[in-house]
């Protein structure tokens, strides 16, 4: 593994947890369009009847499960990172990386929050990611 595969995994963290965002607020929408469904009718005979409400609710059901599939994947995703920076053993190397992926610090904040200068935040984030591509499979 290479420093910047370590640097696009660590990110995934972001784009994982932008995702379940998404997909909460799908859900959201999901049910506010079932609720507003309704009983139509086709044809004109009774045995034709067919109950808006109840296919949009059979449906919400079979995406809602769908949802929920992708954000147990993507909560993995996220926890699998978070065990890879504590594989680091090293409180400093782990709480820059958490500063900065976790938490979506930029150099200047995580340095202001740990109390060093932006350039030893670089070059422990860089040692950090040279420490994960030996961790890494």
């Amino acid at each position: 593994m290479t420093e910047k595969d370590a640097r696009e995994f660590l990110k995934s963290y972001f784009f994982a947890t932008q995702k379940i965002k998404a997909l909460e607020l799908e859900k959201i929408q999901l049910r506010i369009d079932a609720q507003g469904g309704a009983v139509s009718y086709e044809g004109n005979y009774p045995s034709m009847k067919k109950n808006g409400v109840e296919s949009n609710l059979i449906r919400l059901a079979a995406r809602e499960q769908e949802i929920d599939e992708e954000i147990a994947q993507l909560k993995f995703k996220c926890k699998r990172v978070r065990d890879i920076i504590g594989r680091l053993e090293d409180d400093d190397l782990e709480s820059v990386l958490i500063n900065r992926y976790i938490t979506y610090h930029t150099i200047e904040e995580t340095a202001e929050i740990m109390n060093y200068a932006p350039r030893t935040v670089r070059k422990k984030q860089k040692q950090a990611y040279k420490k994960l591509c030996l961790i890494m499979p």
